[in-house]
């Protein structure tokens, strides 16, 4: 009986030292630009990251009511946001990889349709 508990208890440690190990962090995006802009739609491109990453979330704050989007998730390293009503915005951008996001990035100034 008691070589069963150790092989359960071993089997629990591995089976966490493995979660531990997906836990990654990565670079946030870089150099986020507006393309374009118009009435109802943004366009945003950024670099491409360093390696190791999977893609993109991003998302909005609407700064009349302080609505905030779910994030999108996005594979490649720009994006359009399209529907938007006029007024002010502020845009989030984060990279996913391995298992972790990066912190989110917000781009300098807010936005005004």
């Amino acid at each position: 009986m008691k070589k069963t508990i150790f092989l359960v208890l071993f089997a629990m440690t591995m089976v966490l030292a493995f979660a531990n190990e997906c836990e990654t962090t990565c670079d946030a995006p870089n150099n986020v630009v507006v393309v374009s802009k118009s009435s109802g739609s943004i366009s945003f491109d950024w670099d491409d990251c360093a390696g190791g990453c999977l893609e993109y979330e991003v998302r909005y704050v609407r700064l009349s009511d302080n609505y905030t989007s779910s994030w999108r998730t996005v594979s490649s390293s720009d994006y359009s946001f399209t529907g938007l009503s006029d007024g002010g915005y502020e845009f989030q951008f984060r990279t996913v990889c391995g298992g972790g996001v990066s912190g989110f990035i917000v781009i300098e100034d807010n936005v005004w349709l």
